[in-house]
């Protein structure tokens, strides 16, 4: 119920901007409406998930359990994508070593591993307490390495000032992983995979049908250039290049694997962690074709061509500023035919005098298909609060692994539900003094978050080979009791 009343309110407050626009709200007016309403909605579904109750804390309700799990993993892994090998997927090798590395990290935390749960028996002789913690640590490694990224996009984004920014985000962060837990964090994530589906999959697929022109080319492309780097990607020397993308996707699969519901057998998970995958993958090709196809058309219409023969969305006053030529952003014909012209270039615009704003490739891809600008804003923003949403998921699963794994299993079987709550809960909100000190610099440095994250990897091994040597000695010993004679010479008769 909260999730479809949020995903309505929000869905609304989007059609009635792209309204707007089409009835000549001026486009920063928008942006601005467009933030604010992001932002309305994400407190609203955290607030609305507040819970001073341990299970929506720990774990998502049942019934959603799986779509949700699904979303959660689905962004953690986008987010890890676009980190490592960018939103047009730049680097195809560290693709591969992220998607390898997230199926070593599934797979190794399936043993005898059954989640999370109000109950404490179940965890408290659950074993794998070193995994879990390797885990935990390094969640809180992959946090501390995207944080200053995450902060810098939402600067850049808002125009804002940036200690101002990352104040903000940091106490909303930290109190909306602290009051809302797995459900809110779940919820968003849920609400950022439908509104990606209704927002940006369906309107781009409907524009790419009416054009006739389905970017499949793009995907063969990128599949072809994957296949033709494959050989040199596994070389000795490439794959320690690439550690830290094969240590982050190991990272986010054990993660995964480690925070699942108790009594969920392994086929589940791994279909669950399948579909994750499928949802990342194809949220990071769709970006991926659209940069591409602008690039493209850049290339193709603008690039060597006269300005009167360009397309009129690149005039077009809402997204002013995407494109310079000579130096300046024309704003009509004549003003990208007299840049030009100071610069000795009379009749066309060589490719070499063409600059993109990153800023606004988002509203230049939604002119370039007919759409609304604001859609395309909406779409640069979306990347932020992913990421933002992912760094909430690392920062929940952290504390989650701590206090469930370590602490509360010290403090007994018989401890108070209220005392776990509490001490989840600040283990999260312990994060927001060392957070305010950061000043914009990486937290960890490179090298130290490369060792963290390779003994996290071992440690979880080491456990790993552990539980399979006890496993196969259990499985001795049953077949050695089952071989060995009756003590009775009348047992067997009887």
């Amino acid at each position: 119920m909260v999730s479809t009343l949020v995903f309505s309110i929000t869905t609304a407050g989007l059609l009635f901007l792209m309204l707007g626009e089409r009835l000549g709200v001026p486009a920063p007016v928008g942006f601005i409406a467009l933030q604010a309403l992001l932002a309305l909605a994400c407190g609203l579904m955290i607030l609305l998930s507040a819970t001073n109750r341990l299970d929506p804390f720990l774990s998502e309700r049942p019934s959603a359990q799986a779509f949700g799990r699904v979303a959660r993993l689905g962004l953690l892994l986008f987010a890890g994508l676009a980190a490592h090998a960018g939103f047009a997927l730049e680097a195809p090798e560290q693709v591969g070593f992220i998607l390898a590395g997230y199926a070593v990290g599934t797979l190794l935390l399936l043993p005898r591993e059954p989640g999370f749960h109000s109950e404490g028996a179940p965890v408290l002789h659950a074993g794998g307490v070193a995994r879990r913690v390797a885990i935990a640590g390094a969640a809180l490694v992959l946090f501390f390495l995207w944080f200053p990224p995450v902060i810098a996009d939402a600067t850049l984004l808002s125009r804002l000032n940036g200690d101002l920014v990352r104040a903000v985000l940091v106490i909303a962060l930290a109190l909306g992983v602290a009051i809302g837990g797995a459900a809110g964090l779940s919820r968003l994530a849920r609400a950022i995979l439908l509104l990606g589906l209704v927002f940006a999959v369906l309107p781009l697929a409907g524009a790419a049908f009416l054009e006739r022109h389905l970017p499949l080319e793009n995907l063969e492309r990128a599949f072809a250039q994957a296949v033709q780097a494959l050989p040199a990607a596994l070389t000795p020397k490439v794959g320690l290049n690439n550690l830290p993308a094969f240590l982050t996707g190991f990272a986010i699969g054990g993660l995964g694997s480690a925070l699942r519901p108790p009594r969920e057998g392994a086929a589940r998970t791994l279909v669950l962690a399948s579909l994750a995958l499928g949802v990342a993958l194809a949220g990071v090709l769709l970006v991926m074709t659209e940069v591409v196809r602008l690039h493209a058309l850049v290339l193709q219409q603008i690039a060597d061509q006269p300005p009167a023969r360009w397309p009129i969305f690149v005039f077009d006053e809402a997204i002013l500023g995407w494109l310079k030529v000579c130096g300046e952003a024309p704003r009509d014909v004549l003003d990208a035919f007299r840049a030009c012209r100071l610069r000795g270039f009379a009749g066309f615009v060589p490719a070499s005098e063409i600059q993109l704003e990153p800023l606004l490739l988002g509203p230049a891809i939604a002119a370039s298909r007919g759409l609304p600008v604001v859609l395309g804003a909406g779409w640069m923003m979306a990347a932020p609060l992913a990421a933002l949403v992912a760094l909430g998921l690392l920062l929940h699963g952290a504390a989650t692994l701590m206090s469930e794994t370590y602490l509360y299993r010290r403090r007994g079987k018989k401890a108070l539900r209220s005392t776990r709550l509490l001490l989840a809960r600040v283990l999260v909100v312990a994060a927001i003094p060392v957070l305010l000190l950061l000043r914009g610099g990486p937290v960890v440095e490179a090298p130290f978050a490369l060792w963290v994250l390779l003994g996290s990897a071992m440690l979880v091994g080491a456990a790993w080979l552990a539980d399979l040597v006890r496993s196969l000695a259990r499985i001795r010993r049953a077949r050695m009791s089952d071989d060995a004679l009756p003590l009775n010479p009348n047992a067997e008769a009887t």
